[in-house]
This record gives C-alpha cells, sequence and structure tokens, in this order.
C-alpha cells in the first residue's frame, strides 16, 4: 500500500476492548470478571492537530492508544492510521509512529547517545533535528540512562523518539518527570512539529498543558468518549466566571443571584463585590445587573480545569 496521507491521520470507529473473561455455570455461579477498558469508543485526528486526551487513572486513556498502537486486540472496531489499515499495515505505519509510553523504560546500560543510535537502526534520524533538540534538552547524553534521574531519562527517551521526526506522535505522559523550564521547552517542539505537519496525540494530567497546546481535546470516562471539542469551543460553551463590583449599597444579596437560572454559584468576596459562575448564556445576568450601578464587571471563560470537574 502506498502512503496518501489525507486529512485524517487517525481514524477510530466503535472500538471496544475487554479485560478478563467471565464464565457461567447455570444460571447464578459466574467465575472471573470482565473489565471494559474502551466501549464504543469513535474518534479522529487531523493531520497537524495537537490532540489533548483527558481522564483519571483507569478512564482508559493508555488503553486506547495500546489499542491504535496494535499492541492490544479489540473485540469489536476499526482503526485507520496515516491512510493505512491499522492491522494489515502495522509494519508501515510503525516506521512513521514516534511512541512514548507512560512508563518509559529504557536499556539501563546505553549511554543517551547509544541509545539514540539504537533508535536510529528503525528509522532515519534527522541531524539537524537532533541537534536542536540537544540544544532544547540539557540531559548529558554521554552518561549511561541508569545515572540519569528520572527527568534526564525522560528527556533522552524523547530526543530518541523524536529525533527521526515521524509523522505521528502519540505521547502518554510525556512531561512526566520534567521540570518547568524542560517542559516549556518540549511544548515549543512540539509547536515546531505541528507547524511542519506532524500529527500529535498527548495524554495528559496536566490540564493546564492541554488547554496551553492543544487544537482539540477528548474525555474519556470509564472506557466511553463522553466528549470531542475544540479547546476553545469547550471553554466558551461551559462556565464563565463573572467578577462585579458595585459602586454604592444598593446591590444585590446572594439569594438575589440565586434566583438567576443562568447563575451557578455566587460567592460574596466584599461588601460590594461578588464572583458568579454562570453558564453559557450571560444575557440574564446583564439584563440583571442594568438595574444597579457598576463600578467594575469582568467575564472570562473557566479553564479546562474547571469543565473537566464538571464531568468528573
Amino acid at each position: 500500500m502506498t502512503e496518501n496521507i489525507s486529512e485524517t491521520v487517525i481514524q477510530v470507529s466503535n472500538l471496544t476492548k475487554i479485560y478478563g473473561r467471565e464464565i457461567r455455570l447455570g444460571d447464578r455461579i459466574t467465575f472471573g470478571r470482565q473489565v471494559r477498558g474502551a466501549y464504543k469508543v469513535s474518534f479522529q485526528i487531523k493531520k497537524g492537530e495537537i490532540f489533548g486526551f483527558l481522564g483519571p487513572n483507569g478512564a482508559g486513556k493508555t488503553t486506547i492508544m495500546r489499542v491504535i498502537l496494535d499492541y492490544l486486540k479489540p473485540e469489536t472496531g476499526s482503526i485507520g492510521i496515516l491512510n493505512f489499515d491499522h492491522r494489515k499495515d502495522r509494519v508501515e505505519i510503525r516506521k512513521r509512529i514516534g511512541y512514548v509510553p507512560g512508563d518509559m523504560a529504557l536499556f539501563e546500560d546505553f549511554t543517551g547517545e547509544e541509545l539514540i543510535k539504537y533508535f536510529g537502526r528503525f528509522r532515519p534520524i534527522d541531524q539537524e533535528f537532533l541537534q536542536e533538540l540537544k540544544t532544547l534538552f540539557r540531559v548529558k547524553l554521554h552518561k549511561k540512562i541508569k545515572s540519569l534521574s528520572k527527568g534526564n531519562r525522560q528527556q533522552a527517551g524523547l530526543i530518541a523518539v523524536m529525533a527521526s521526526k515521524p509523522s505521528l506522535l502519540i505521547l502518554d505522559e510525556p512531561t512526566s518527570g520534567l521540570d518547568p523550564l524542560m517542559t516549556a521547552n518540549f511544548h515549543k517542539i512540539l509547536k515546531k512539529l505541528q507547524n511542519e505537519g506532524v500529527t500529535i496525540f498527548l495524554s495528559s494530567h496536566d490540564l493546564a498543558e492541554v488547554q496551553s497546546i492543544c487544537d482539540r481535546v477528548g474525555i474519556i470516562r470509564n472506557g466511553e468518549m463522553i466528549l470531542v471539542e475544540a479547546v476553545d469551543a469547550l471553554k466558551a460553551k461551559f462556565l464563565q466566571n463573572v467578577l462585579v463590583q458595585f459602586l454604592d449599597d444598593v446591590a444585590p444579596s446572594e439569594e438575589d443571584f440565586k434566583q438567576l437560572t443562568s447563575v451557578i454559584s455566587v460567592e460574596r468576596i466584599k461588601t460590594h463585590t461578588y464572583k458568579l459562575k454562570i453558564g453559557e448564556d450571560v444575557t440574564q445576568v446583564l439584563k440583571f445587573l442594568s438595574n444597579y450601578n457598576i463600578k467594575r464587571f469582568t467575564c472570562e471563560d473557566a479553564d479546562l480545569e474547571e469543565i473537566f470537574m464538571q464531568y468528573y
């Protein structure tokens, strides 16, 4: 099959993965247990997109990534990657994918340089990009992996995976162990790769990270994809934080605000200052406030963490 990268890089349809097995004896006795890792999951990721994947531990994020990588066999569903069939063309797919697992294990007796050379046996290394990675990261690659700290091991692994500039990066908690400076440098690298057309599938517990670099986000709960949305649209669609300060003593009470259907919560900060959380439509609140003298009014979209917590 010849490579013909279309607009859609990952296409997942009706994916279900079950762990374990149940054996029934008669109508009442059951041995074993089944656990749902993923259930009828469908989504797609476009070329050049950074797609964030969110969910707590055990929600199914790693399961779905490993099924996409063909490390696990699903019960149902189909997967297309880079216009290849994920089962029939697994060798061609792996030539084009860089994968960083959440529990990345490296060869302890290799130096960082030896690790990079070893990875280069499977995919040609982009030497110019490798030098850029070495400059942005600060790990001492002449040292053996076993002598490095967790953060430096992570850096060495990231360099080894990304040095070939794969068409698709699948990253499971890639900034685990990195300090803020290295995380910022890593984000710069991802943005650079995105500008060059590389597609990035990123699982992270750091909601601020996802909010700052991802174009779209998928939220998974109990193995089901419950939402796929552009980050900006998601923020605008849900909670908004309003801060309102009144000019004089003629001000509404907390109970007055609670009578408004669009107000989710209200908190008095000072005598004449309130902090509100409201739904998508601010019209009702604005009409209500038009009856008062306002000294200060600000309205901001909720951050991704607040939105995420609404689902959990």
